[in-house]
């Protein structure tokens, strides 16, 4: 149990924690209004480092900077490690390359265990068990799916499954013995997770103009052509006509660029050869566009190496009044929220169908990821300081 003391003018606090040998943060709470909170999970004999953030009442000065700590948990037997966690309620959390010990002691045992990623990621999950026994594990997406994303059942004790272009998400781990098989003797576990250079708006959708992400202007955008015949699209609108420019650059690969409207009519392309960057500089009229990023042919796709999109205005201009998207609608885990029009350290709300406030955070720039996994299914509404909201349905 973490606690800290008052501060004066807090609204609520945000806290984070991780292995200190790890690089990555993981969230505890963002608009926790006591003074504690409890982290279960942890690993034996382990340093970690734990921070807290004020969130502040003074809309004017909304967050205060990270105070941090550490604390050392105590040696345990891999026998009882992480138990009780049958469930994936339960399930301990796994920091990205941190092997851990824990047994598969009876028949009847399963162990549950979970990583949360940013971003998309390349994930390997290695089980290393003890020789004579068969242990398996199965990957799955959400805390309630019953169709795993990925497993490892071959007839000994050593699984490892490779999951590439993950997007953001809690991914939970189960282990179990095959056939009742179990031991006295510790199996290790471990996930490790390599971030892929892509960004939220390259999502799982954006193969078509639909599904395409909203993207800011005047801003490098990252993605992958990771197969061949991928297409990627994003969105932007024009509020008053006039000249643009789109750009591809970084090419890992002989990859063309198209300027399509919101009637799915193309407007240009520049299809240079090689890794010739592209570049279109044209004259459009005010409404919404799709940028379009494909290979030459449907042969080539580069799943490690980004490209870099950037649309910049001329003389067009676009509307900056404030607003929220999100996306994915519905969401499981991750919500991607891009707030266009607002600064860095905006405040906002996420309020349930009943007006109750649930959470509340600030955010570090136009785009920003929440955890959602922790709410109930149903519909919530994000809402800004100044009254702009948008709705989205939790699954």
């Amino acid at each position: 149990t973490l606690t800290w003391s008052a501060v004066t003018g807090a609204a609520s606090y945000s806290v984070d924690y991780k292995a200190t040998t790890s690089s990555t943060w993981i969230s505890l709470a963002t608009a926790n209004t006591s003074r504690s909170v409890t982290v279960s999970g942890l690993i034996a004999s382990t340093v970690y480092d734990y921070r807290v953030m004020t969130n502040c009442s003074d809309t004017s000065s909304p967050s205060s900077s990270y105070t941090s700590a550490q604390f050392t948990t105590v040696s345990a037997s891999c026998l009882t490690a992480f138990e009780p966690n049958e469930t994936t309620t339960a399930a301990a959390t796994l920091s990205s390359g941190v092997a851990v010990s824990a047994a598969i002691n009876t028949s009847t045992d399963v162990d549950y265990f979970k990583i949360t990623t940013t971003g998309y990621n390349n994930i390997t999950y290695q089980l290393t068990g003890p020789s004579g026994v068969d242990f398996d594990i199965y990957i799955y997406n959400s805390p309630t799916s019953t169709t795993s994303v990925g497993s490892g059942t071959g007839s000994t004790a050593t699984e490892t499954v490779t999951l590439n272009s993950q997007p953001a998400g809690t991914y939970y781990i189960k282990v179990i013995g095959y056939n009742g098989a179990s031991s006295t003797s510790c199996y290790t576990l471990s996930a490790t997770a390599v971030q892929l250079c892509r960004s939220s708006y390259d999502n799982t959708t954006n193969s078509t103009t639909s599904g395409a992400a909203v993207i800011p202007f005047n801003t490098d955008i990252k993605g992958l052509i990771e197969t061949g015949g991928d297409v990627d699209h994003y969105a932007f609108t024009i509020t008053t006509g006039g000249t643009i420019s789109m750009t591809l650059t970084t090419l890992p690969a002989n990859y063309n660029l198209r300027l399509v409207n919101s009637a799915g009519t193309i407007l240009n392309t520049s299809a240079l050869s090689g890794t010739s960057s592209e570049t279109i500089n044209t004259t459009v009229t005010a409404g919404t566009y799709y940028a379009r990023v494909y290979g030459s042919t449907t042969s080539i796709s580069n799943a490690t190496t980004c490209y870099t999109l950037k649309v910049t205005l001329g003389t067009a201009t676009r509307n900056t009044e404030e607003s929220i998207d999100v996306f994915p609608n519905p969401v499981t885990h991750i919500l991607n929220l891009n707030t266009k029009g607002a600064s860095a350290g905006t405040t906002l709300d996420i309020i349930n169908a009943q007006g109750t406030l649930v959470m509340r955070l600030v955010t570090t720039g136009n785009n920003s990821h929440i955890d959602v996994s922790s709410l109930l299914p149903g519909i919530y509404m994000v809402r800004t300081k100044n009254g702009k909201s948008v709705r989205f349905v939790k699954q």
